[in-house]
């Protein structure tokens, strides 16, 4: 007990609970308005809403090149203001290419664009905006502006939802989707940014060879890092188009239903982890030569919490989803069932894979996601030579997963007790 109550005490818990509360107030108020903008928008265009955020999702976290999560790790003030001027050039740099590349395919390739048509164009402002928002969270987060971070969540969340509903009695269809994402995204972006303004001097001075000798430092963030986040996105995006191939459009409902409350646990509590552990280990790093000891203490509480949650869902997954959700979505709760173990250790995993970042091991990031992506590839073609049935599609897939994320684990657990040189 006492060696639990020394794991679960002290300031590093407190900023995961200070950060996590703002996301558990946010996805409680979205949970709360879907009912209601169900009802006042057709299924075709919250599809269309949904089609484009999934690419917001791919590109939004990874429009700064990476670069931004390297300000947390800056060994001083002046580097960390170099990086965040760095960041947000990419990022606008970025944005300007894709602002290209969506003009040329919608002149003369708009068969691509299927039923999104002009609507792409929104991707540019939401790509702006989230470069300068990753920029700032990362600055928020060296300098453990945690209640920021926690209210600005909130705010948007809140902003969001009431924006939807608004705009969709108004009977702007799917114009009021898109204009509350924007409106949302630009809230809390004075805030955020208040400290950079108050030092916006010292960001004026940076010089272009400052900016050339961090992009050399961090040089890794968009050789390895960048491309195995995407892959990462890509490798659970995918699953849904192989299901479709494989065993048509109602199974893909299903899935997405047991994706989405297996996902709940790891959206409202493994990112808050993740920036926290980010910050602590690369300070505990500088100290003392390696991060084992943060790196013991958050897979011990993720551990704690990873269990019973999903225990519960592998024992009990088909029961639960039958009285929530109704008797016709028992097969998503069998698939949770199966999924769950993976999703165990997916949840204890994801918050520390920053270490390879820590430790510029950008390249076993790299190697790893790729894998994800084979592993999937590979998953989808035993099931169409051997006619799997979709319990054993994901049954292998779920196995295969859960040994890449093992394998991931104990890497960085090698890897957190490794001195400096």
């Amino acid at each position: 007990m006492k060696f639990f109550k020394r794991i679960f005490a002290g300031k590093y818990l407190n900023d995961i609970i200070t950060l996590s509360i703002g996301t558990i107030i946010a996805q409680l108020i979205t949970i709360i308005i879907s009912p209601i903008t169900t009802r006042i928008y057709t299924p075709s265009q919250l599809g269309l809403y949904t089609l484009v955020m999934t690419i917001v999702s791919v590109i939004g976290p990874n429009i700064n090149g990476r670069f931004d999560l390297s300000i947390v790790t800056s060994d001083s003030k002046k580097e960390a203001d170099t990086l965040t001027v760095t960041s947000t050039i990419i990022s606008i740099c970025m944005t300007l290419l894709i602002s290209i590349a969506l003009t040329l395919i919608y002149l003369f390739k708009p068969e691509m664009l299927n039923k999104i048509g002009a609507w792409v164009f929104i991707l540019i402002p939401i790509c702006l905006i989230s470069g300068l928002t990753n920029t700032l969270l990362s600055y928020n987060n060296k300098y453990k502006q945690y209640k920021l971070i926690r209210s600005v969540s909130v705010l948007r969340s809140l902003a969001l939802s009431i924006g939807q509903v608004s705009f969709g009695f108004l009977g702007l269809g799917v114009a009021g989707l898109f204009i509350s994402q924007v409106i949302s995204l630009i809230l809390g972006l004075k805030r955020q940014a208040k400290y950079c303004l108050d030092n916006y001097k010292q960001l004026l001075l940076t010089t272009r060879a400052e900016i050339i000798f961090v992009i050399k430092k961090y040089k890794k963030q968009a050789i390895y890092s960048f491309p195995a986040n995407v892959m990462n996105a890509m490798s659970y995006s995918i699953t849904y188009f192989f299901i479709t191939s494989l065993y048509g459009v109602n199974e893909v409902g299903y899935y997405s239903l047991c994706q989405t409350i297996l996902g709940l646990p790891i959206t409202l509590i493994c990112s808050n982890v993740s920036r926290v552990f980010f910050r602590q280990a690369s300070e505990t790093r500088k100290n003392n030569g390696n991060f084992f000891s943060i790196f013991k203490k958050t897979t011990l509480i993720l551990s704690a919490m990873s269990i019973p949650i999903f225990l519960i869902l592998f024992l009990f997954g088909d029961k639960l989803f039958a009285i929530i959700f109704g008797a016709d979505w028992k097969n998503a709760g069998q698939y949770a069932q199966i999924m769950a173990p993976m999703f165990a250790i997916r949840f204890i995993t994801i918050p520390v894979i920053s270490a390879l970042l820590i430790s510029g091991k950008q390249n076993l990031e790299f190697v790893m996601q790729l894998m994800f992506i084979l592993l999937s590839v590979i998953t989808y073609f035993l099931a169409k030579i051997f006619n799997y049935s979709i319990e054993n599609y994901l049954n292998l897939t779920s196995a295969m997963f859960f040994i890449n994320y093992l394998i991931m684990l104990l890497i960085i657990y090698r890897i957190s007790k490794l001195k400096v040189q």
